[in-house]
C-alpha cells in the first residue's frame, strides 16, 4: 500500500495545468491531472461502492486510477479498465500499474471505439476524457448493458466545464436519474443508475 501512496504523490506533483497533445492523426486533446480534493473523494467513493469491476474513460498518467485503486478492498478481488486515446501515455501507465502490481488494464484509443469492443458490466464508471464527449460515451455504456441499474457513475469537471458536458447533465434530468454534483475545484458528478 505505501508503494501506491508513494505513486500517488509522484504524480500529484505534476503541474495541474495539464499538457496539450496530439494522437498524430490530427486530433488534439488537453490532459490534466484531477485536483487533490477530487482523488480523495474517488477513493472513499471506490472504498464505500465495493464494486469488483471498475471503468474510466480518461486515463492520462494514471493518477485518478491510483486514487480509485487504493479504495478497493486488498481482500476482494477486482479489474480496472481505463481507457487512454495516447498511446505513449498509455504505455508509461500500463507500465505505471504493472510495476505496482495492480490488476489495471490500460485500453488504448479513442473510447467510443474500445467501449464498442468491451463486453464486462461495470458497477463503477468515471468519466474524465473530452467533457463533450460524455454524453455519446453514456449512451454508448448504456446500449452495450456495460452498465445499468445500480451502477455508480462519476464525471469530472462538470461544473468549470459545464458547457462542454451540459448535454450530459441534461441527461440525468429529462431522465429523473437521481445525481449530485459536489462542489470540488471542477465539479464531480455523482450518480447512481
Amino acid at each position: 500500500m505505501q508503494l501506491l501512496e508513494d505513486e500517488i504523490s509522484i504524480l500529484e506533483g505534476y503541474s495541474k495545468q495539464g499538457e496539450s497533445y496530439s494522437d498524430g492523426q490530427n486530433r488534439f486533446g488537453w490532459r490534466n491531472p484531477i485536483r487533490h480534493d477530487t482523488g480523495n473523494i474517488l477513493r472513499i467513493l471506490a472504498m464505500a461502492s465495493k464494486a469488483g469491476r471498475i471503468l474510466e474513460i480518461g486515463t492520462g498518467h494514471g493518477l485518478s486510477t491510483l486514487y480509485l485503486a487504493s479504495g478497493l478492498s486488498p481482500e476482494k478481488e477486482w479489474t480496472f479498465d481505463t481507457i487512454e486515446l495516447d498511446a505513449a501515455v498509455a504505455g508509461t501507465t500500463q507500465e505505471r500499474m504493472d510495476k505496482l502490481q495492480l490488476p489495471v488494464n490500460v485500453l488504448q484509443g479513442d473510447a467510443l471505439d474500445v467501449i464498442d469492443q468491451l463486453s464486462n458490466t461495470y458497477q463503477l464508471v468515471f468519466l474524465d476524457a473530452q467533457k463533450s464527449h460524455y454524453h455519446p460515451q453514456l449512451l454508448a455504456l448504456l446500449q452495450k448493458n456495460l452498465i445499468g441499474s445500480g451502477t455508480i457513475l462519476l464525471a469530472d469537471n462538470v461544473i468549470d466545464r459545464q458547457s462542454e458536458c451540459q448535454s450530459f447533465l441534461d441527461w440525468f434530468v429529462v431522465h429523473r436519474k437521481h445525481h449530485y454534483i459536489l462542489p470540488t475545484e471542477c465539479g464531480l458528478l455523482v450518480a447512481i443508475l
